[in-house]
């Protein structure tokens, strides 16, 4: 971390992008890779009823009439990041998550002037009702600059606000060491405009460059080889419109080794692999009035639908 923060200092953004993959696969890659935890074999129906007497077997699943995918319990596995830590970021995580908002947005907040649009593990992106500025022909950097207000007009509490913010938020303006403290928070992004389908899958108007720019975020689908817009979000929603996406990359084919050869002779291929890039998904919840218990959202059904249940 304080090699990343080295970096943003002098803006080397390419030792930055490296230092922050290598964080995130530390976590993600190696500490929570649930194949480090669990070894698949594929094995003919014979070899599939004699694993079932071993006692590291755990499922099993049939493929074909002599093709069994078994899935095995590792007797070691080998992983770089310590567990205890990569173990102790996922939970603490849920924890300051819920910790922040309980305990400071609902204490000194005026929460009917908040509304939350998505989250992730470690991040949560709000839509704030404060003060408004009208864009119009000669008023755009007013209206910029009232888009990073944050929390300013919503405060309820101030006295609370100011005395525990500091816990929370960078404390010192440009300092990347505070911005980057342990347990704190920072600003990722703020615009305008937000449109959410689902974690990971959003389009936001917000700041690049100092400019306000359209930006789609999707996971499994490259960007740069797809033209996915604010308009398809919107028809996903409207219209439930599904909208392809398309993955390209190169890959390397080995042929046989013939008689008298030495060497294998490669061939590059094009690989195009096709999927949903924006799909519908269902997030709502019922939740009765003692607060206990929830039902699936069903459209056309309300609570007092389940009131006999």
């Amino acid at each position: 971390m304080n090699k990343r923060i080295e970096a943003i200092k002098v803006k080397n953004s390419g030792l930055d992008k490296f230092c922050k993959m290598i964080l995130n696969a530390s976590y993600g890659s190696d500490g929570m890779n649930t194949e480090k935890y669990n070894k698949i074999k594929l094995l003919t129906k014979d070899k599939t009823i004699e694993a079932h007497t071993k006692q590291s077997w755990m499922n099993g699943r049939k493929l074909a009439d002599n093709l069994y995918a078994v899935q095995f319990n590792p007797k070691n596995c080998k992983c770089n990041t310590c567990l205890q830590v990569a173990y102790f970021t996922l939970d603490n995580a849920k924890y300051w998550y819920l910790n922040f908002i309980y305990n400071f947005m609902y204490k000194c907040l005026d929460m009917t002037k908040i509304h939350f649009v998505e989250g992730d593990t470690d991040s949560a992106y709000w839509a704030i009702s404060g003060r408004q500025v009208v864009l119009n022909d000669t008023n755009q950097q007013a209206y910029e600059d009232n888009l990073h207000q944050g929390f300013k007009y919503i405060i309820k509490d101030q006295q609370f606000y100011d005395a525990n913010a500091k816990y929370y938020f960078p404390t010192i303006d440009g300092d990347k060491q505070d911005e980057k403290k342990l347990l704190g928070l920072s600003i990722e992004n703020e615009g305008d405009e937000m449109i959410a389908l689902a974690p990971k899958n959003y389009y936001i108007h917000t700041f690049k460059r100092n400019q306000l720019t359209d930006v789609i975020k999707l996971k499994g689908v490259n960007l740069r080889q797809n033209s996915i817009g604010k308009q398809d979000v919107i028809d996903n929603i409207v219209n439930g419109k599904i909208t392809q996406g398309t993955n390209m990359r190169l890959g390397q084919l080995a042929d046989q080794l013939q008689e008298g050869q030495l060497s294998k002779t490669y061939c590059m291929s094009k690989m195009i692999q096709s999927k949903n890039a924006l799909t519908g998904i269902q997030t709502k919840m019922i939740v009765f009035k003692n607060s206990q218990s929830c039902v699936p959202f069903i459209y056309g059904l309300i609570a007092d639908s389940y009131s006999d249940c």
